[in-house]
């Protein structure tokens, strides 16, 4: 039978994801959810892997550390870990390669389809935090400017995420100036 330790490093291990847990773990994974554990001390642990990877971005400026933070964090949809995203974002190093940024641009704009609204700027519109949501646009768009991309995927990925910068401008009534819509688009 699995410890409540072992099931601490199991969970931590699988960034505090059942899916994770089961495709990497999966003898483990049947372990710890015969634990029945609550949801609170899930919680609890979660909320130690925020904290280490927050300290990891701290000292690495590494943006796939960023991108586990806001997977984790998202859970919680609470202005606390939004300002530790917000925090860690900063740190991250730059520059970034066109796709590095594309990655970042995502955990920003959410990776699931849009009506589920993820992401760190639905995050940060839907807890009230409307002139976050705007600087996080903003972060985008300069993430996603790259006039002199010769890889055609890449233009082509950056365009899609365009599209979806201009849907969720519009859907979240962003009130951004024509001066930064025409900069960064491509009308």
């Amino acid at each position: 039978m699995m410890t409540t330790k072992e099931a601490r490093e199991i969970y931590l291990d699988s960034d505090c994801s059942y899916f994770t847990m089961c495709t990497n773990h999966y003898a483990g994974y049947i372990q710890y959810r015969q634990l029945e554990l609550p949801k609170e001390q899930e919680d609890i642990w979660r909320n130690e892997k925020i904290q280490m990877l927050c300290l990891e971005i701290r000292k690495t400026g590494d943006y796939h550390k960023f991108i586990r933070l806001c997977e984790i964090a998202s859970e919680f949809h609470d202005f606390e870990n939004l300002r530790l995203a917000l925090d860690a974002l900063k740190r991250i190093k730059y520059p970034l390669a066109s796709a590095e940024c594309i990655h970042v641009a995502e955990a920003l704009l959410g990776k699931k389809d849009f009506k589920v609204r993820s992401g760190l700027i639905f995050w940060a519109f839907d807890i009230g935090q409307k002139a976050i949501a705007i600087i996080l646009m903003d972060v985008v768009l300069e993430l996603l400017h790259h006039p002199n991309e010769t890889d055609l995927a890449i233009e082509r990925k950056i365009r899609k995420e365009r599209r979806l910068c201009k849907k969720i401008i519009a859907e979240l009534n962003l009130n951004f100036s024509n001066r930064y819509l025409k900069h960064y688009y491509d009308f």
